[in-house]
């Protein structure tokens, strides 16, 4: 089953007027919302910092059906990859099901902001797999698998991990440790966990210890994407077809080319080159280069810029003719109910039959 999900920006929109979309997007249909995990905007001008968490918990009480999963929350400094993982089994005994986990190895904006180094993409990889055996042992994913070996030992060079009989966990890492640590609130589903990856060797990574990858490639140049992840997963003894393969694709709509291609600029920030690898923390410098360096016509190329909402069909089932299994609508449109009122209205009964 394919599923099209709705997009939540916590950098672009209120806290109070994200759960207003949300709302009405599971009353228009959708069933399944994505959302931003930021402390600082890509954007300074008219720019939000909600903090994810607590907006899931109103957001979920005030919804009835709707699932949530993070697009992403880094574990790599800001956060301990222990309290991700309290935090989520937490949220899972609260609303049972609704809840998956992306993580991802994070901005300057968002670490470099709290005090933390901006250290090379291959640090913060490795700092990201080590957070996910935490979280994945703390969730008692691999239990069974640890208590199959001697002594119920797992090594894994340079890293040790030890689960005793009663679930303790202490783990020793190069960058992370837990001493006897349990989740004594734990959850009651198996919660979904996926990674967000471009690299070669993130795209592994995804693929070796999560649930499914989330990427940011366009469905024409996502073959190689999937074909490295497809094999990273058979390699680690997985199908890959029990994987999910996730995107977002960025819209912005108006009956009006002018006002959606200006609210688009907003985004104009995450087109800079090499932006996931620079240090600027600040979202005031961020827009400042971002204006100096990313032309109209790059930031049209990255954005479906449309008048007439059923533009969006043609477009969207591109993505799951390639082999996304998830997408997720990241709207940034000047009016966003209404882009949320007639998309549920005019579209998305479209890709509702398509699972019938």
């Amino acid at each position: 089953m394919k599923l099209l999900g709705y997009w939540a920006s916590q950098e672009q929109y209120s806290i109070n007027d994200l759960i207003s979309f949300v709302r009405e997007a599971e009353s228009g249909g959708f069933t399944a919302t994505m959302t931003s995990d930021h402390f600082h905007p890509w954007w300074n001008d008219g720019g939000f910092g909600n903090f994810t968490w607590v907006w899931l918990t109103a957001a979920a009480e005030r919804t009835k059906h709707m699932k949530f999963v993070t697009g992403v929350t880094s574990p790599v400094y800001r956060y301990n990859p222990a309290i991700i993982a309290q935090a989520f089994a937490s949220l899972d005994v609260l609303y049972p099901g609704r809840i998956s986990l992306g993580i991802g190895t994070g901005e300057a904006m968002n670490e470099v902001s709290v005090g933390f180094d901006w250290p090379l993409a291959k640090i913060r990889l490795a700092r990201t797999i080590e957070a996910i055996h935490i979280i994945n042992h703390l969730w008692n994913k691999k239990q069974e698998q640890l208590k199959s070996n001697d002594n119920n030992k797992v090594k894994s060079d340079p890293n040790s991990e030890y689960i005793d009989d009663e679930g303790f966990l202490t783990y020793e890492g190069q960058y992370f440790r837990t001493r006897s640590a349990k989740l004594y609130t734990s959850s009651l589903n198996k919660i979904p966990l996926y990674m967000a990856a471009s690299g070669t060797e993130a795209i592994h990574t995804a693929a070796k210890y999560t649930d499914g990858l989330i990427t940011i490639t366009k469905p024409d140049k996502s073959k190689e994407t999937f074909v490295e992840f497809d094999k990273a997963a058979l390699k680690a003894g997985k199908d890959p077809q029990s994987l999910q393969k996730i995107g977002k694709p960025k819209i912005s709509y108006s009956e009006d080319y002018d006002k959606a291609f200006k609210s688009a600029g907003f985004w104009r920030a995450g087109e800079i080159e090499n932006v996931f690898d620079s240090p600027i923390n600040d979202p005031r410098k961020l827009q400042e280069k971002a204006l100096k360096e990313v032309s109209d016509e790059k930031l049209k190329e990255s954005t479906l810029i449309i008048t007439s909402i059923e533009d969006l069909i043609n477009p969207l089932e591109e993505y799951f003719k390639v082999g996304f299994t998830q997408i997720y609508l990241h709207s940034t449109s000047p009016n966003e109910l209404d882009f949320v009122q007639e998309f549920c209205k005019k579209v998305l009964p479209y890709f509702a039959r398509m699972n019938e």
